[in-house]
C-alpha cells in the first residue's frame, strides 16, 4: 500500500504564520501615540520629520486635500522608517484618520512666498481653517491643537473658536522660533554657544514683536547689568539690530531659498514633545488671553512665556517688564486685535 507523501511545506502561502508564533494584531495596541499633521507642504513635512527623529509618534498621519502628495510624502519617509522607531506613517485626505490623535498640528495654508499681503493671507487661510478645523476636531476631540499657519496668533484664536476646545488645548507656535533666533544671533555676536544664552521675544509673531532685553542673560548674568541701554536707541553697541534680523528672517530665507521650514519644524516638534512627554518646558508660545492683561481689554492670542505640558498651556510665567517693554507690549496687542477684527463676525 502506498503512503501519501506529506507536503514539503504545510505553511506554503502563509509565511507570516510560519515565521511568527503570534500575529501582531493579537496584541493589545494601547500605547500608540498618534500625531496628525494637517498639510503636507514644506512646513508640514519638516514638522513630521522633526517629530519622527525625536521618536514621539508611533503613528504619524499627513492629511491634505492633495491626497497624492500626502501619500507620496508618507511613503518617501516610510522607506527609512526602520531608523525612526518603525512608526506607521500615513498620507490621506480622509479626516477620520485623525481619530484618537494626541496632537494635531496645523500647517495647511502656511505662507511659502513673499508675494502675499497679510490681509489676503489671513482671508485665504481663515477660509481653509473654517473647513479643516471642525473636520479634524470631530475625530480628535481630546487632542491638543498646535497652530503653525500664518498669521499664527489670529488663526490660533480662530481655531479655538472653530474647535470649541478649551483655550489651553489650542496653542500657537507664536514667537517660539523668534526667541530661538534672537538667542542664536546674540550667541553669534558674543562668540559663544546659543545654549548659554537666555532670550525671549513676546507678543505678536510679526513686526510688532517685543524682545525682552531686560531678561537677556548668559548663564544667569543679565546683559542689561553690563550695558544699561541694551536694545535701546541709545545703545552704543546697537544690539537692537538683532531684533530687526529676527523679524526679517522669514522673508530673507524665502527670498534666498524659496521657502522656510526647518526651524519651524524643529520648534513645533519641541512643543509636541512637551505635550506627549509632559516635560513642562517654559517657552514663548501663543496663548489665549481673556481681557488681555497687557493694556488692552480685548480677547486675543499672543505669545508670552508659558509652561507647556500634557494638557497644553498649563500656566503663564510672570515677568516684571520695564515700562518701555510694557508700552511695546500694549502696542503689539492692539495690532493683533485690529487685524483680528476682520474675522470676528464670522466667529460669532
Amino acid at each position: 500500500m502506498s503512503v501519501a507523501k506529506k507536503k514539503a511545506n504545510d505553511t506554503a502561502g502563509n509565511t507570516a504564520k510560519f515565521l511568527l508564533t503570534k500575529q501582531a494584531e493579537d496584541y493589545a495596541d494601547s500605547h500608540r501615540v498618534k500625531i496628525v499633521i494637517v498639510g503636507s507642504g514644506y512646513t508640514g513635512v519638516a514638522v513630521g520629520i522633526a517629530i519622527l527623529f525625536k521618536r514621539l509618534a508611533s503613528e504619524l498621519v499627513f492629511i491634505d486635500l492633495n491626497e497624492d502628495l500626502a501619500k507620496a510624502e508618507a511613503e518617501d519617509i516610510s522607506h527609512a522608517a526602520a531608523f525612526l522607531g518603525n512608526p506607521r506613517i500615513i498620507g490621506t485626505k480622509d479626516y477620520s484618520m485623525a481619530r484618537d490623535a494626541t496632537v494635531c498640528v496645523f500647517t495647511v495654508g502656511d505662507r511659502s512666498t513673499n508675494n502675499q499681503e497679510n490681509g489676503s493671507l489671513l482671508e485665504r487661510n481663515f477660509e481653509i481653517f473654517k473647513d479643516v478645523v471642525p473636520n479634524v476636531c470631530k475625530y480628535a476631540p481630546n487632542s491638543v491643537l498646535l497652530i503653525v499657519t500664518t498669521p499664527v496668533d489670529i488663526l490660533s484664536y480662530a481655531a479655538m473658536k472653530l474647535s470649541g476646545f478649551p483655550p489651553q488645548r489650542v496653542i500657537g507656535l507664536g514667537t517660539f522660533l523668534d526667541s530661538c533666533r534672537l538667542q542664536h544671533f546674540i550667541a553669534q555676536k558674543l562668540g559663544i554657544s546659543a545654549g548659554a544664552v537666555q532670550a525671549s521675544v513676546i507678543c505678536e509673531n510679526g513686526a510688532t514683536s517685543v524682545p525682552v532685553w531686560s531678561a537677556v542673560s548668559v548663564m544667569g548674568i543679565k546683559l542689561k547689568d553690563i550695558n544699561k541701554d541694551i536694545g535701546m536707541k541709545t545703545d552704543p553697541e546697537s544690539w537692537g539690530e538683532l531684533h530687526t534680523k529676527v523679524v526679517d528672517s522669514d522673508s530673507d530665507l524665502i527670498a534666498r531659498k524659496g521657502y522656510r521650514s526647518w526651524g519651524i519644524g524643529i520648534c513645533a516638534a519641541e512643543v509636541v514633545d512637551a505635550i506627549v512627554r509632559n516635560t513642562c518646558i517654559c517657552i514663548t508660545v501663543s496663548a489665549y488671553l481673556k481681557g488681555c492683561r497687557h493694556g488692552l481689554e480685548k480677547d486675543v492670542y499672543m505669545s508670552l512665556p508659558c509652561i507647556v505640558g500634557r494638557n497644553g498651556i498649563q500656566s503663564f510665567l510672570r515677568h516684571p517688564y520695564t515700562p518701555e517693554e510694557q508700552e511695546l507690549t500694549e502696542a503689539s496687542c492692539r495690532s493683533i486685535y485690529e487685524t483680528q477684527r476682520s474675522i470676528l463676525q464670522a466667529l460669532q
